[in-house]
C-alpha cells in the first residue's frame, strides 16, 4: 500500500522522546514546573504526558528534522516560557561572527550556475502531484517511483501525491510556456524527491552504530532516519532549439548529444568525469537515452522523452536529464587539485582506430586503452565512430586521439610501439582489436 503522511495520526518513524522537569530548570537556571513545561508543549503541537517526575513527549510529523533530541524540547520550553523575560545572565554577544557556505553548499550552487551558464533557466515545481503521475511517464506498477507518497490532508486530489521525480513538473512547466507560444524552452530544477525505499544508510543509530549524515542523498541527523527517502536531484528538460538561429547556423532542436554536453561541461565544472552506457527508462525514447555512471557507480538518467509521453503533455519533442546530486557532489574534486609541472618535452601524439562488439562502451573502450597505455600515455579522447560492412555485423569502429608524454624526456617511436602493443593486448581482453 502506498505510504501515507498523516498529520493527525502515528506515521513510520514517529518520534517518543523522554523529557525529565528537573533538568530543564537545571540548565536553564530559571525555575518551570512540569504543568508548565506539559502546558507549552501541548501549545506547539507535542502530545505530552506525566510518568512520575518526567514527561514522555510524542514529537509531530513535522517537526521531525528538527526536534530529535532532549535539548530540542529544552529549548522549545525556554522560547515559549520566555527567555528575555526569565534569563538570569546576558548572552554574549556575536556581532563578530562571520557565516559561510559549506562545501556542499558551494559546489551544489556551481552545478546550479553551470546549468544556467549553458542556457537552462531553473524552475521551481510543486513537490505534490497527482498520483496518477506515473502512469502518464509510462512507469509499470512494479517501479518504487509509481508508488509514492500520498498526503491524508491533501490541498486538492491532483496534489495528493509527493513526486518521485522531477521530471513531471518539468513537463508542466515546459507544456505551458509552449501553449502559450514559447518555441524554446530549457529548464532544470533542483531539488528533492520523495520515494518510500528505505537505503541501508538511512538505520537507526541505535542499530548501525554511527548513520552517517548526507543531506543530499536523505540521511539527515537525528537519532532516527526520516520516514521516507528524500534524495536531491538536478533534472533538465530542453524543447526546441538550445541555440538562438544567427548567420552562422544555430537554431536546430536540442538532441540527445546536446543535452550530453551540457552534463559533461557541468561535471567538469565540478571536476568529475561522467560515464554514459545504453539504457532504457520507461518514459524515454528506446535507442535514444543512456544511463549515466558518476565513479563508476549509478547517478542518474539521459535520454530524448518518449513520444507517447510528448503527446500526453502537448509536446513534439523533448530531452531530459535527472542525476542524483550526493555522487556528483561527493565526487566532485574541486579543492583537491595538485600542481603539475609543466614540461617542456615534446608530446607525441597517435590516432587510433579499434574495433569493438556494437554493445561496448566507449567509457569501457577508452579505459581499456588508458590501462594498456600506462603513464606514457596523457590522455585518451574517443572522436569518432563508423558502424558498416568493413567491420563486420554487431561491430563498430571508435577513433581515438591519443597523447603520449614524458615528464623527463623525449619519447622514442620504439617506446610509443611497446604502449601501443600493451593498448593491443588490453583490447583484446573486452574483445577488441586494432583496426589496421
Amino acid at each position: 500500500m502506498p505510504g501515507t503522511i498523516d498529520v493527525a495520526g502515528e506515521i513510520p518513524g514517529q518520534r517518543k522522546l523522554p523529557l525529565r522537569a528537573a533538568r530543564v530548570s537545571g540548565l536553564l537556571g530559571m525555575e518551570i514546573s512540569q504543568d508548565e513545561q506539559r502546558t507549552y508543549l501541548q501549545r506547539l503541537g507535542f502530545a505530552a504526558e506525566a510518568t512520575g517526575e518526567d514527561l514522555e513527549v510524542d514529537v509531530p510529523p513535522d517537526r521531525h528534522y528538527d526536534v530529535t533530541r532532549e535539548v530540542d524540547l529544552i529549548e522549545e520550553v525556554a522560547r515559549v516560557h520566555g527567555i528575555d523575560e526569565h534569563l538570569p545572565t546576558t548572552l554574549p554577544a556575536t556581532g563578530g561572527a562571520i557565516g559561510g557556505l559549506s562545501r556542499e553548499q558551494r559546489l551544489r550552487r556551481r552545478a546550479e550556475d553551470a546549468l544556467r551558464d549553458h542556457g537552462f533557466d531553473q524552475a521551481v515545481g510543486w513537490s505534490f502531484t497527482d498520483p496518477g503521475e506515473a502512469g502518464r511517464l509510462r512507469i509499470p506498477a512494479d517501479d518504487p517511483r509509481a508508488n509514492p507518497v500520498l498526503l491524508a490532508n491533501p490541498l486538492s486530489e491532483e496534489q495528493s501525491a509527493m513526486r518521485t521525480t522531477l521530471l513531471g513538473s518539468l513537463l508542466d512547466i515546459a507544456s505551458r510556456n509552449v501553449a502559450r507560444g514559447t518555441p524554446s524552452v530549457a529548464l532544470f530544477e533542483s531539488a528533492r524527491v520523495y520515494l518510500q525505499d528505505s537505503p541501508t544508510g538511512r538505520k537507526p543509530l541505535e542499530v548501525s552504530g554511527k548513520r552517517p549524515v548526507d543531506t543530499l542523498a536523505g540521511n539527515f541527523a537525528g537519532d532516527q532516519p526520516a520516514p521516507f527517502s528524500e534524495p536531491h536531484r538536478f533534472a533538465g528538460i530542453a524543447v526546441g532549439s538550445l541555440a538562438p538561429r544567427s548567420w552562422r547556423g544555430g537554431g536546430e532542436a536540442g538532441d540527445f548529444f546536446a543535452v550530453k554536453g551540457v552534463l559533461e561541461a557541468l561535471a567538469a565544472q565540478l571536476g568529475v568525469e561522467l560515464e554514459f552506457a545504453p539504457a532504457e527508462q520507461p518514459f524515454l525514447h528506446p535507442g535514444r537515452s543512456a544511463a549515466v555512471s558518476i565513479a563508476g557507480g549509478p547517478g542518474g538518467w539521459l535520454g530524448e522523452v518518449h513520444p507517447l509521453v510528448c503527446r500526453t503533455w502537448d509536446l513534439d519533442a523533448a530531452v531530459a536529464f535527472e542525476l542524483d546530486a550526493a555522487p556528483l557532489i561527493a565526487a566532485a574534486t574541486l579543492g583537491d587539485e595538485s600542481y603539475e609541472d609543466v614540461t617542456t618535452f615534446p608530446a607525441v601524439y597517435q590516432d587510433l582506430a579499434v574495433v569493438v562488439p556494437a554493445a561496448a562502451p566507449a567509457s569501457e573502450v577508452r579505459a581499456a586503452v588508458l590501462a594498456g597505455g600506462g603513464e606514457l600515455l596523457h590522455a585518451a579522447e574517443v572522436f569518432d565512430l563508423y558502424e558498416g560492412e568493413q567491420v563486420g555485423e554487431d561491430r563498430k569502429s571508435l577513433a581515438l586521439n591519443l597523447e603520449f608524454r614524458a615528464p623527463d624526456r623525449t619519447l622514442t617511436d620504439e617506446e610509443v610501439a611497446g604502449r601501443r602493443e600493451a593498448i593491443k593486448a588490453k583490447l583484446g581482453e573486452i574483445g577488441g582489436m586494432l583496426r589496421e
